[in-house]
């Protein structure tokens, strides 16, 4: 509660003090870093205080421990050529609007600097931090949204298909300026969860720098000038180009040129690395008032071999580890923090199972799809799991056996909901098979289906984060003890973002997110026909249906419909107790039902940090939900030495 307060109200006593400090005649004073000092002497960068927001609408960052020192390079390290390494963890959703605190229990605002909601939620407005900027020095206002409403989000060849978080009584947002820092955003129903919503469904890049994009855009440049653009970088179309110029991941600019409202700018990107240097016009201080953030520059290492970055974590080769840092290899990373000077910090995975396990009930093999579809096939397969052995092989115990389900700290959970067929019976599970007519075996011990064929399946996996084969391979000797068949494939993220949706999966994993209050029931993939997704494969042709109204995909059966219909009136419920209700029912029938079987929760996240980096929290959640370090702040970072 202290911490609580102090977040709200120390940033507020200190921007009062500066305040009556610059209306008695002073000006306004901040720190920056030395390398951004010595631009300034040279005549490169206007003074720190023209670079940062007018200083009522500055954000105040209340550091963890203590007001960190400038300089420094962090090391960092990522598998992905483009994302999806630890340099996404200390700098991307920086241009987040609003970010979550306390597992979603809490949301603030950040880009902007606050939010209205109308009593009836159906109209949302935004104020904008006067005086903030582009990592360029242009100013950052409500044109760079209404450019990215008109010209990008309404334009059908850049955005071809708009979905459901943007929507309400099938009619698309309306957004207008209201006034250069302020915008509003109009449903023509009550949007209850817009604002959770908000933080993963792009709402980190809204925002669009104007003066950079309209360049490439017909809208604003003549085609006969795009043209010779296009033909330069070997595109067919404008959109492709201007896709090109506008690349970016999770609000991280993959085009050097690209300017950012993050905490650090690109500045060289190759196959194998991608080097970072601090953002000058970057919008957040300390409470003395100094320019974040304090470390200068970010490299990171990109490896193709998730083994080459265990050895750069205990060889003391960076400074962060945390994104491919896995539990399985704590002890060894404990055994190496001397000699590579580092630290082990464990951190609680986010999620309401560290994996999950999801059977194609869309299945186009007719027998697959009605094995698939009896729910005494999913509840054998979550009775054969021995959760407790899993827990200790994988985790040292220091996970909790459930199903999947929200967080306890959810307001709509409830224990029974996370205990639901998780115990090991697999007497039960054998005689559930049996019951389904599945009792005839082959010479191999191998359950036959009604057409005399093996009860075979493969679990298509991305191996990413959580999912790890070793993990897939036990949970699977379960399921062949009690005369399954099961196969695990390990492919791509690309080769998933085809399968999946085309309904070509028997079954896939994933880490079961989306179970804050951040993304429940706003995102509910697990538990609803909801839209379909590249790491998602139980509801696919149904939720095809409803996402084209009927157009494609297939029509589900009416218990499925009755779902989905609680969840699009959970969605537009303006009362809260009413939405506890609904988003609690449609729990409930996960838990009959499991559309999706969990395996553990609470599970810990390793993360080898330098032994003189500070201003890390020792325990927070590690998820998707929470965009992975955003809640804390990570420009707070600094070495100590």
């Amino acid at each position: 509660m202290y911490k609580k307060w102090k977040q709200r109200i120390l940033p507020v006593i200190w921007l009062t003090v500066l305040l009556i400090f610059a209306a008695g005649g002073g000006a306004a004073e901040f720190g920056e870093a030395p390398m951004l000092q010595d631009k300034v002497a040279d005549g490169e960068l206007p003074p720190v205080e023209q670079r940062l927001p007018d200083p009522d609408q500055v954000y105040v960052v209340e550091v963890e421990e203590e007001i960190g020192r400038y300089g420094g390079t962090m090391r960092t390290a990522g598998i992905a050529i483009e994302g999806d390494g630890d340099d996404q963890m200390v700098m991307s959703f920086n241009s987040a609007w609003v970010l979550p605190r306390d597992a979603g229990a809490e949301l603030f605002p950040h880009v902007i600097r606050d939010w209205d909601a109308s009593d009836d939620m159906t109209t949302f407005t935004f104020y904008m931090r006067e005086g903030m900027k582009w990592s360029d020095g242009e100013p950052f206002n409500a044109d760079d949204v209404m450019f990215w409403y008109e010209h990008v989000f309404l334009n059908e060849d850049l955005t071809p298909w708009i979905g459901p978080a943007w929507r309400s009584d099938g009619e698309v947002v309306e957004v207008e300026k209201i006034d250069d820092y302020t915008v509003e955003f109009r449903y023509a129903a009550p949007k209850p969860f817009f604002v959770q919503n908000f933080i993963h469904d792009s709402g980190y890049n809204l925002q669009t720098p104007k003066h950079y994009l309209k360049q490439f855009h017909p809208d604003f440049t003549p085609m006969e000038e795009l043209e010779p653009m296009i033909e330069e970088y070997g595109f067919d179309t404008w959109y492709e180009l201007y896709g090109h110029k506008n690349n970016w991941q999770y609000s991280m600019p993959l085009n050097p040129d690209l300017p950012t409202l993050n905490s650090y700018v690109l500045t060289e990107i190759t196959s194998d690395r991608r080097v970072y240097e601090r953002n000058p016009y970057y919008w957040k201080v300390d409470e003395e008032g100094n320019q974040l953030p304090y470390i200068d520059r970010v490299e990171n290492t990109v490896v193709s071999d998730p083994e080459v970055y265990q050895g750069m974590i205990v060889s003391g080769q960076l400074d962060f580890a945390g994104f491919e840092a896995e539990v399985d290899n704590y002890p060894m990373y404990r055994e190496f923090e001397e000699e590579g000077n580092y630290r082990t910090l464990l951190w609680t995975e986010g999620y309401g199972s560290t994996i999950v396990w999801m059977f194609n009930l869309t299945h186009e093999d007719e027998q697959l799809r009605e094995i698939f579809q009896d729910v005494r096939f999913r509840r054998a397969m979550s009775l054969g799991i021995d959760r407790e052995e899993f827990n200790e092989i994988f985790f040292f115990g220091h996970g909790e056996p459930a199903q999947w389900t929200v967080l306890p700290d959810s307001i709509y959970y409830e224990p029974e909901f996370s205990q639901a067929y998780a115990e090991y019976d697999p007497e039960r599970a054998n005689e559930l098979l049996d019951e389904m007519g599945l009792d005839e075996r082959d010479s191999e011990g191998f359950r036959l289906m009604p057409n005399g064929e093996r009860l075979m399946f493969t679990v298509e996996a991305y191996e990413f984060a959580t999912v790890r084969m070793p993990r897939l391979e036990v949970i699977s000797d379960y399921w062949r003890e009690l005369g399954v068949d099961v196969r695990n494939r390990s492919i791509s993220g690309e080769l998933a973002a085809q399968r999946a949706p085309a309904n070509l999966m028997d079954a896939t994993v994933w880490h079961g997110d989306l179970s804050t209050d951040v993304l429940y029931p706003a995102q509910p993939y697990y538990n609803v026909p909801f839209a379909p997704a590249w790491s998602k494969a139980n509801f696919t042709l149904w939720a095809q249906w409803f996402q084209t109204d009927g157009e494609e995909g297939e029509e589900p059966p009416e218990h499925i419909k009755e779902i989905r219909y609680t969840w699009e009136e959970l969605m537009q419920e303006p009362d809260e107790e009413r939405r506890i209700e609904m988003g609690k029912e449609l729990l409930e029938i996960q838990a009959e039902k499991l559309w999706t079987i969990g395996i553990i929760r609470g599970a810990p996240q390793p993360v080898a940090v330098n032994k003189n980096l500070r201003n890390l929290p020792e325990d927070v959640l590690w998820c998707w939900d929470t965009l992975w370090t955003m809640s804390y702040d990570p420009e707070q970072l600094f070495f100590a030495e």
